[in-house]
């Protein structure tokens, strides 16, 4: 534990101050049910459930965030860090499931599960605020493990999942994590004083210069953003008809990484809805994570927990797909350049301020924000990068399918390359577009990237 890590010991153990996005997690408890995030690994070959079992115990006393609960305040939550104990022992039993009935193998199955996983309800402040669910199989069982997103961004479930994967094929005994819960301030402030006047004002004007510059613009949607109060959340499997191989050489073709010439397709699926319409615009959300902005001194461990931000790029207009590349290649690089240079300061310090209005003001707050659509998107994307990263190179236990879910505002997706394949699993809420809409939106989205990869 660092020193200066906010903690504080008490006769129940531990407590972690929050940071502002998982103060929002809190306070999106009531309005849209726990975010959860179920990501579901297929495995080549079959565990024992004690086996299994034994490893995800093992994970509960190596990561204490795992054990972490909402320990409200006078004001505002911390994150209390419950003790590894018999009581531990207790909640694990209740948190761990052995779905023998399913058939592992049954896509279809599996997404249901995955699905009734993503909606599952886990109180914030007993218990633990993870799940894990087996489906044993004789070629390919199926491990389900769901973390609330107020415990841990994506980068942390890589993590574990990786831990998972080295235990299973023998590795060593995991090692406890350090806990630290630096402020994501630090992460986008000025070094010295003496800057923030002058990042503040550069950073201001950088969110009035994007508010004109959406404010003219028809941004096309596939999921109608709800007014009032949301349903449920769906999951949709999906994986792309071209391999990752050929995606990635043509984006070396148009001098864009292989995420840029994901969202280029995404843009172009979107602008597609209205080609006649000069206003027309397809607006992504993109995920950054922030951690390698910290200052050394500020953060110096593994920064499991939340320390991701996001950001927007924009398109319209009729371009060619060598233009289409250039200026989403300057946006993302722009966006880069402005964290960089703490240019991004100004909606962080209002975002650190706001938990300090309390959670019922928070979750106003994000209702009023959603529901008239004050940052209006097209979607949400985040890349998870290569699943294959999280197996021992030498693994018997291999990965044979990975596919992330989260519970959450916008309609997202998660991209992760596997085995030469992109998998785009597809969340968004059923009162926002129906299931048969969603499956014609991807094959829309397949027919873009078959016509671009080509």
């Amino acid at each position: 534990m660092r020193a200066d890590s906010g903690a504080v010991a008490d006769e129940g153990g531990m407590t972690l101050p929050l940071n502002y996005s998982e103060h929002g997690y809190i306070a999106l408890d009531g309005l849209i049910g726990a975010t959860m995030q179920p990501y579901m690994v297929r495995l080549s070959e079959p565990v024992e459930p004690d086996a299994m079992r034994a490893v995800l115990r093992e994970l509960i006393t190596a990561y204490p965030r795992l054990r972490g609960v909402a320990d409200p305040g006078w004001h505002m939550y911390r994150l209390r860090i419950l003790p590894d104990d018999t009581i531990t022992d207790q909640l694990f039993e209740a948190a761990w499931c052995v779905d023998a009935h399913l058939d592992a193998a049954d896509g279809a199955a599996m997404e249901a599960l995955q699905t009734r996983m993503v909606n599952e309800v886990v109180p914030l402040e007993r218990g633990l605020l993870c799940r894990f669910r087996y489906v044993p199989h004789a070629q390919t069982p199926a491990l389900f493990l769901s973390v609330h997103h107020l415990l841990a961004d994506g980068r942390t479930m890589i993590r574990l999942l990786t831990e998972v994967l080295h235990r299973l094929n023998g590795g060593p005994a995991m090692t406890v994590q350090s806990l630290e819960a630096p402020s994501m301030l630090h992460a986008v402030r000025p070094a010295h004083w003496w800057q923030w006047p002058r990042q503040m004002w550069r950073s201001r004007q950088h969110a009035r210069d994007l508010a004109a510059q959406l404010k003219p613009l028809h941004v096309q949607r596939k999921a109608s953003p709800w007014r009032t109060l949301p349903t449920y959340h769906l999951v949709k499997h999906h994986t792309l008809p071209v391999s990752a191989s050929a995606l990635r050489a043509k984006a070396r073709e148009l001098g864009v990484s292989l995420n840029g010439f994901i969202t280029l397709c995404l843009m172009e699926t979107y602008l597609a809805q209205a080609p006649d319409d000069p206003a027309a615009a397809a607006v992504i959300r993109t995920a950054i994570d922030l951690r390698r902005f910290y200052p050394k001194e500020v953060a110096t461990g593994p920064m499991w927990g939340n320390h991701v931000a996001s950001f927007l790029i924009i398109e319209s207009g009729r371009k060619t797909l060598q233009e289409r590349a250039a200026s989403i290649k300057a946006q993302v690089d722009e966006a880069m350049r402005r964290f960089e240079q703490r240019e991004a300061f100004w909606m962080y310090l209002f975002y650190e301020i706001t938990p300090w209005l309390g959670r019922t003001a928070v979750t106003r707050i994000l209702r009023n924000v959603r529901a008239k659509g004050y940052v209006p998107q097209s979607c949400h994307a985040t890349n998870i990068g290569n699943a294959a990263s999280i197996m021992p190179a030498d693994a018997r236990v291999r990965l044979i399918e990975f596919v992330p879910a989260v519970a959450t505002l916008d309609m997202l997706h998660v991209v992760v390359e596997l085995d030469d394949r992109i998998t785009m699993p597809l969340m968004w809420e059923r009162c926002e577009a129906s299931v048969e809409e969603m499956e014609e939106y991807l094959q829309r989205l397949n027919a873009t990237f078959l016509r671009l990869a080509s």
